[in-house]
C-alpha cells in the first residue's frame, strides 16, 4: 500500500549525494543505478522545489530525476519558479503524480491555490499521498479530464512494468485505443467550468499536458481565453498525437491567437536541455524564444501570455 513505503534505503541517498553533483554523464548513471529496480520509497524533493516528500519509483522516470537529479523539466519549472509569486493561483491540467503542483504549491504558499486535474485513477492515488505527506491544504485534487464538454471517455494508460504513466491520453470513438495496455472510463468536464465551481475567476498561470488532447481542453476554456482568464498558459504541444487525431498544431496555437495571447516557447535545442539539466535553478528568461523557432521541435513546449502583461524576452 502507498501508505506503507520506506524511507529511501542508504544506497539510494548515498548515490543522490553523488549524482546530484555530476558534471556529466548525470542522466546516464540514474538509469544505470535503477536499471530494472522495482524500488518504490518515500523520496524527498530538492530544496529549490520545496523539499517535499513523494512517492518515488524507480521505474518511473520522472521520479527517479527528481529524486537523483535534484530536478525535471527544469526549463518548465524555471517558469514556474520565475512567475509563481504567495497568495497566486496554478492550475496543473494533467498532473501525473504532482511534481508541477508540488513546487507550485510551494511558490504560491498557504495564500494562493492550486488546482491539479488528473484522470487516471492511479496517478490520482499517488498525486493525493503526496499532498497528505506534506499536509499541503492549498492543494484541490479533480480526478478528470479537462476537454470540451461534460462526459465520459477512454482514457488509454501504460503499464508501469514498462513506461513511466506520464504517457496516458484521452482516446476519441472509433480510435484504436490502448491495445493491450490498461484504459480506464474516466469523467470528462470543461475547465471554464470546474474553475467556476471551485470559485477561481482569474489563473495566474496554467500548464497543460495532455498528449494530443490540447485542442480538446482549449474549446473547454473558450469563454475564460476570451476574456484573459488566464493570465499565462504553459502549453507542451504533442504534433503526432494531433495528427493522428486529424488536428495540426497550428490550429492549437491558432485557438490562442485568435484570442489575443501572445505566444513564445521554451528552448528545447539540445544545448539548451543540457543547460537547463545542468543548471536547473537558472531564470527562465534564458531559455525563451519564438515560438516558430519550437515548430519543429518533437514536442514544443510553449509559453502564452495574456495582452494585459508585458511582452517576454529571452
Amino acid at each position: 500500500m502507498t501508505n506503507e513505503l520506506p524511507s529511501p534505503p542508504a544506497w539510494a541517498n548515498l548515490a543522490k549525494s553523488v549524482t546530484r553533483r555530476l558534471p556529466v554523464a548525470r542522466s546516464r548513471t540514474i538509469a544505470w543505478l535503477c536499471r530494472g529496480s522495482k524500488q518504490r520509497f518515500v523520496g524527498k524533493m530538492a530544496p529549490e522545489l520545496g523539499g517535499y516528500r513523494f512517492d518515488c519509483s524507480l521505474r518511473d522516470m520522472i521520479s527517479r530525476q527528481v529524486f537523483f537529479a535534484g530536478c525535471f523539466a527544469a526549463q518548465e519549472i524555471a517558469f514556474l519558479r520565475g512567475v509563481l509569486k504567495p497568495g497566486m493561483s496554478f492550475v496543473d491540467v494533467g498532473a501525473n503524480w504532482g511534481l508541477f503542483s508540488l513546487v507550485a504549491s510551494h511558490l504560491v504558499g498557504s495564500s494562493g491555490r492550486v488546482i491539479a486535474l488528473e484522470p487516471d485513477p492511479r496517478l490520482v492515488a499517488k498525486l493525493r499521498f503526496n499532498l497528505q505527506q506534506n499536509r499541503l491544504t492549498q492543494v484541490e485534487v479533480l480526478d478528470v479530464a479537462a476537454a470540451e464538454s461534460d462526459g465520459e471517455c477512454t482514457l488509454a494508460g501504460r503499464d508501469p512494468e514498462i513506461t513511466s504513466w506520464a504517457a496516458s491520453r484521452l482516446v476519441d470513438a472509433g480510435d484504436a485505443g490502448a491495445g493491450d495496455e490498461p484504459s480506464f472510463r474516466v469523467r470528462m468536464r470543461r475547465l471554464d467550468d470546474l474553475l467556476d465551481r471551485a470559485g477561481l475567476d482569474q489563473v495566474s498561470l496554467v500548464k497543460i499536458d495532455v498528449e494530443g488532447a490540447e485542442d480538446r481542453v482549449l474549446a473547454g476554456m473558450e469563454a475564460g481565453l476570451q476574456r484573459q482568464r488566464y493570465a499565462r498558459i504553459m502549453l507542451e504541444l504533442h504534433p503526432a498525437l494531433l495528427s493522428g487525431r486529424s488536428r495540426t498544431v497550428r490550429q492549437v496555437t491558432d485557438m490562442l491567437t485568435g484570442k489575443g495571447y501572445a505566444g513564445y516557447a521554451l528552448d528545447c535545442s539540445p544545448k539548451a536541455v543540457r543547460s537547463a539539466y545542468y543548471r536547473p535553478w537558472q531564470h527562465f528568461s534564458r531559455f525563451i524564444v519564438s515560438v516558430e523557432q519550437a515548430m519543429h521541435d518533437v514536442y514544443p513546449h510553449t509559453v502564452w501570455i495574456s495582452r494585459s502583461l508585458p511582452v517576454l524576452s529571452g
